[in-house]
């Protein structure tokens, strides 16, 4: 799997501050991951318990399913030490474009750590690419 992050344009071309941790995890616990990263950019940080995510671009659409599997065990690993009543909350940005049929997909997710696992769950890539 190959993984692109983005730069967001809402955020005047800035990254998440997670790029930087959550590409250093990858390259730990999964080495087989391709990763791009944008070279010098601003990161856009929050200062409460959001986990906000990098925007990423995957080459192909079969990998979304995976990717949210990744970004799942990466907020398991990163909320593992939250204290009682903390609301920890994911917010997640997908894209996949297939220039040749000149397709473009956004997966796009904010909630509970819990919440997304259901989402996983229940993703189903032949109706996302149907919608």
């Amino acid at each position: 799997m190959k993984i692109e992050f983005m730069e967001e344009s809402f955020y005047d071309n800035s990254i998440a501050s997670e790029t930087g941790s959550f590409a250093k995890w990858i390259k730990i616990k999964h080495p087989e991951i391709d990763i791009e990263l944008p070279k010098k950019k601003n990161k856009v940080a929050w200062h409460d318990f959001s986990l906000i995510m990098p925007l990423v671009n995957l080459a192909y659409a079969q990998n979304i399913p995976n990717y949210l599997a990744l970004v799942l065990e990466y907020a398991k690993y990163k909320f593992n030490g939250s204290l009682q009543g903390e609301q920890n909350e994911i917010a997640i940005q997908v894209d996949y474009e297939d220039e040749n049929k000149g397709v473009t997909k956004r997966f796009s997710f904010k909630g509970s750590e819990s919440a997304l696992s259901k989402s996983i769950e229940k993703f189903d890539i032949n109706k996302f690419m149907e919608e």
